[in-house]
């Protein structure tokens, strides 16, 4: 536990160490690395390593130009993991699928939960009106509370707590921020999608917004022997049901030796 020096900035980092190849949690968009917390446990005796992107949790935020995909890369390299077994939720997953279609070798294997996908053709005009009235309205008067109700509302559709608020508010913060102009795009994913031979399985949230849930269960359907699960969960399956994502891990890395 500590932190690694990536560029200009810093990334706080806990490998608990061990043996072979090891697990490594990427956080969704609106939480850090904590929302790992309840399913730590139910890996014990695994190498786990986990990390707050630039400006979540312990991280500092960005003071240049970065992309998720090319801190992963970092944080692999600097601990000298040639490979791991990749379980990513959200934007955790779609950076996890831009290293799967870049440098496959490096990926054993990938557990995806309600994962993001770049070039997915998210499907236009969907949009709640009500939903977007509310948020035009709080994005105008600058009310950062409202907008972080309104995502906790709308991801966290299994509920919330005094973490859950707290790091989306955060999240909104950052979004609205300087600092989130200097992420840049992944690779685009969903083209290259096909050719992946890498054992895989996709957990999809019944109770994640539609398009999400969809999207999920195209990615199952697009990438070669993919297993789909589907969980009475929200956007943060590990939080929910700690143990059916254990399991869902453990069968998918199982897979993959």
């Amino acid at each position: 536990m500590g932190f690694l020096a990536v560029g200009a900035d810093r990334l706080w980092y806990d490998d608990s160490g061990g043996e072979g190849v090891p697990l490594v949690l990427l956080h969704p968009g609106i939480t850090d690395s904590r929302i790992w917390d309840p399913l730590l446990p139910q890996l014990a005796g695994r190498r786990l390593v986990r990390f707050d992107r630039r400006g979540f949790g312990r991280s500092p935020r960005a003071t240049e130009p970065y992309s998720a995909l090319g801190d992963l890369i970092a944080v692999l390299d600097a601990l000298g993991l040639v490979g791991a077994h990749l379980v990513g939720n959200s934007m955790g997953g779609e950076t996890s699928l831009a290293l799967a279609v870049t440098a496959p070798s490096r990926v054993a294997s990938m557990t995806l939960l309600c994962p993001g996908i770049g070039g997915y053709p998210w499907p236009d005009g969907d949009d709640d009106p009500e939903l977007e009235a509310r948020w035009n309205v709080a994005q105008e008067a600058g009310d950062l509370a409202a907008l972080a109700a309104i995502r906790v509302g709308y991801w966290l559709a299994s509920g919330s707590d005094g973490y859950l608020d707290a790091e989306v508010l955060a999240s909104t913060d950052l979004d609205r921020s300087p600092a989130a102009l200097l992420e840049q795009d992944n690779p685009e994913q969903w083209g290259l999608l096909g050719r992946l031979d890498v054992p895989t399985t996709v957990i999809a949230g019944e109770l994640d917004p539609p398009d999400s849930l969809q999207a999920s269960v195209d990615l199952a359907a697009k990438i070669p022997g993919a297993v789909l699960v589907r969980l009475p969960v929200d956007h943060v399956p590990q939080y929910r049901e700690p143990g059916a994502v254990a399991e869902a891990i453990l069968a998918t890395v199982d897979r993959a030796t």
